[in-house]
């Protein structure tokens, strides 16, 4: 079974329009999949070539059903800033889910302190580190526009090691390869992951210190995977 990416929403857009703005940006079909009333979504990028399932659940987060949860590993929510009432479920289950790895907060609101809406007290509730990302702008004359949020969605999606990587899709690199380069890679590719726990597990980090070590984080990842994409072509 693959592993699961669950999807809700506590605001306008439904489940199924953040799977379809996944999968749009992603340039791949709306497949169903064979479990949990997914969707089908291949990840490729350096180091693993996977194929994980996008799960639209239309309700709230302590309704989901237990077979759901145990095969998520990522977590997408859609919320409106006034409304969290779905933080304290998502602090309860979350100790007693730890596959889960990663987690989004979606909206289309700007996030104000007039909102009501705190990173860090949400980060507090649920000791969990959530990418907020702001779908699309109020501003229409925003040059950005193009830039609908979702990439870094994807980004994300591309950047964890899921529990069903196929490390041998690339058989021509591979061959190509020696043994010395093969492990030089994994170990790079190691450090990356411990730096990444590390990061979410610093709670001595001020929120603009951690959000500009995240973003220099997610900078050299994107660099090594954009550059193995240009390898090969």
């Amino acid at each position: 079974m693959d592993p699961a990416v669950l999807i809700l929403s506590y605001g306008a857009s439904t489940p199924l329009e953040i799977v379809e703005g996944i999968l749009t940006e992603m340039d791949q079909p709306q497949e169903a999949s064979s479990s949990h009333n997914g969707y089908k979504c291949r990840i490729k990028n350096k180091y693993y070539d996977t194929t994980i399932n996008l799960v639209p659940f239309v309700g709230k987060f302590e309704n989901v059903p237990e077979d759901i949860l145990k095969a998520t590993e990522a977590l997408i929510i859609y919320f409106e800033p006034k409304d969290t009432t779905f933080i304290e479920a998502v602090a309860k289950a979350l100790p007693e889910n730890n596959q889960i790895q990663l987690g989004f907060l979606l909206t289309n609101s700007n996030l104000s302190e007039e909102s009501g809406f705190s990173i860090s007290d949400l980060k507090q509730q649920t000791n969990f580190f959530f990418d907020v990302i702001t779908l699309k702008s109020d501003n229409k004359s925003d040059s950005e526009e193009s830039e609908n949020g979702y990439q870094e969605v994807v980004e994300g999606l591309k950047n964890i090691v899921w529990t069903n990587v196929n490390y041998g899709s690339k058989s021509g690199n591979k061959a190509e390869m020696s043994t010395e380069e093969m492990d030089d890679q994994l170990r790079d590719f190691e450090n990356l992951l411990i730096t990444a726990q590390n990061l979410r597990n610093d709670t001595s980090l001020s929120r603009e210190e951690f959000l500009d070590r995240a973003e220099q984080f997610a900078g050299i990842v994107s660099s090594i995977l954009n550059d193995n994409d240009n390898d090969s072509d």
